[in-house]
């Protein structure tokens, strides 16, 4: 068993336990925000815009090769993470990247069983459905979505439109931001929960066994064509 392996609960845990933050965070800067977090409100609204671009990583780290995730898709989505994170005031985003990264990208430093990885692709694809769902009914419900502590009078008096220089619903209307990012981090959370007892199903780890003898058998065809 490798490190990669032996470890994997303790992963998992700490993926859960960073969506349940995150959705902490989001809540409480809609419930009960400050004068103080309004730099905050706009950090985690530059990040739900990025995790657009992020919620695909998972998919693609897990699938494509180990030296095209560390070589290509880890700096490209680092490209990414730096421009959204110089439309921020401190470098939050960069830092959550960094964690997020590190827990999707352990699976090009080793081998890990089928299992392993095809429940790392469902967590994946389970992310993106949540994201796009959540930000159509979001979007269509929007208007019954209460201010909570985001009122009118509260951006008004810290002069929050004033200084932001980008446009668009999530931007102009922060409530349906923070209720978006709570409600995604609390499905994510849910999603981390179902995979800590279910295993992917088993036809599944069969298509990425039958993938993976595909491939191998490519390749010591070309060896033997080589030779």
């Amino acid at each position: 068993m490798n490190i990669i392996e032996k470890y994997d609960k303790p992963f998992q845990y700490g993926a859960l336990a960073l969506n349940l933050v995150m959705a902490y965070q989001f809540f409480m800067l809609w419930y009960q925000p400050t004068p103080n977090d309004i730099e905050k409100i706009s950090s985690y609204i530059t990040l739900m815009l990025f995790e657009f671009v992020l919620v695909h990583s998972g998919i693609f780290m897990a699938v494509m090769p180990k030296k095209l995730s560390l070589f290509i898709f880890v700096p490209f989505y680092g490209i990414f993470a730096l421009a959204f994170n110089s439309f921020s005031k401190d470098n939050t985003i960069l830092i959550l990247y960094c964690f997020v990264i590190l827990n999707r990208m352990r699976f090009a430093f080793s081998n890990v069983p089928l299992q392993i990885k095809a429940r790392v692709i469902f967590n994946a694809i389970s992310s993106m459905g949540i994201y796009f769902v959540l930000i159509f009914v979001v979007l269509i419900l929007q208007s019954s979505i209460p201010f909570l502590g985001l009122t009118p009078a509260f951006l008004n008096e810290t002069n929050f439109l004033k200084n932001i220089d980008a446009t668009g619903e999530f931007i102009e209307k922060p409530h349906v931001t923070m209720c978006f990012g709570f409600l995604y981090y609390i499905g994510l959370s849910l999603v981390e929960v179902y995979f800590l007892r279910k295993k992917p199903p088993e036809k599944t780890i069969k298509k990425f066994e039958t993938l993976k003898n595909i491939k191998s058998y490519k390749v010591f065809k070309n060896k033997e064509r080589i030779r």
